[in-house]
Parts: C-alpha cells; sequence; structure tokens
C-alpha cells in the first residue's frame, strides 16, 4: 500500500507540477511570440488570445492537486487551531470528505461536459474551429488528479486520527 501510495503521489506531482511547468513556459513563448509580432509586424498573433486562455485554463485545474498537496490553497484555521489535536483531526477528515464528494461530482460533470463536446462536435468560436473536447481535457485530468490526492490525504488524515486517539 504504501508503495503504491509514494508511486501516485509521484505521479501527481509529475504531472500536476511538472506539467503545470511546461505550460507555463509554453504560455510565456506564446505571449512573447504575439507581443513581438503585434510590435514589429504591426499584426498580433490570433491564435494567442484563444491558445492563451486554454491554457490559463491547464494551469489552474492541473495545479489543482500539486496546490492541494502543499496546502497552498486558501484556508481559515484561526477557529480550527483553538480545539484540541483530536478534533482538529477529524475536523480534517470530515472537510476532507467533502471535499472528495465535491471533486468526484467535478471529475464526472467534466466528463459529461467532454463527452457532449464530442457528441455535437461542439468547436470554439474563432477562425480555428479548435474542437473543444481536446482543450477541455485538462478539467477531467486536473479533476481526477485532486480526487486523488484527496484520497491520500483522506488516508494519511485517517492515520494521524488512529495515532493521536491511541496515544491518549
Amino acid at each position: 500500500m504504501r508503495v503504491f501510495h509514494q508511486m501516485l503521489e509521484r505521479f501527481i506531482t509529475l504531472i500536476s507540477g511538472g506539467l503545470q511547468g511546461i505550460v507555463i513556459c509554453v504560455l510565456m513563448g506564446l505571449i512573447l511570440v504575439e507581443v513581438t509580432t503585434r510590435y514589429l509586424l504591426q499584426t498580433p498573433l490570433s491564435v494567442a488570445e484563444e491558445y492563451g486562455g486554454y491554457m490559463l485554463v491547464a494551469i489552474t485545474y492541473i495545479g489543482l492537486a500539486y496546490t492541494w498537496k502543499h496546502r497552498t490553497h486558501v484556508r481559515v484555521t484561526f477557529l480550527i487551531d483553538k480545539f484540541p489535536i483530536r478534533i482538529r483531526l477529524g475536523i480534517r477528515v470530515i472537510t476532507l470528505c467533502l471535499a472528495l464528494i465535491f471533486a468526484g461530482f467535478m471529475s464526472v460533470a467534466a466528463y459529461q461536459l467532454i463527452q457532449e463536446s464530442f457528441l455535437f462536435g461542439d468547436r470554439s468560436g474563432s477562425w480555428l474551429r479548435t474542437p473543444l473536447a481536446w482543450p477541455q481535457m485538462v478539467l477531467v485530468i486536473g479533476s481526477a488528479m485532486l480526487f486523488l490526492q484527496l484520497c491520500m490525504e483522506i488516508v494519511k488524515a485517517v492515520q494521524n486520527f488512529i495515532q493521536v486517539k491511541e496515544e491518549t
């Protein structure tokens, strides 16, 4: 179980952290090329706005699991910090379970969105006519990785709760 847990964490870190960094670099390059063509050639790069938007969504969704793993989501803990450790750990397990349910619904909804996009052949409104199902894939990937990360966090939180309970 521990080996599987470590492999899954490495995979999520690689995809959610590494891929996110690559997408940020590609986005910076795209913006650089767009600005250069706008000022030097007096013609903006028309793909930059559309694909830049897709990349911003990709950065956000792909980074969800990585951000959760490193506890950098916005959190309000001033009230929780006043409780005893057992109550804090119990609340953490409950909130993680609620977040897992939300991530599950988010993953299912994203998958259904992609299915509909493929079914109806949805395309972007720009002259590129990009099939929307492909950029929407990041919604499913990011939501699924967040779901997996939350599963691992729940396992850790339950183990911590049991350990603290045994110590008292």
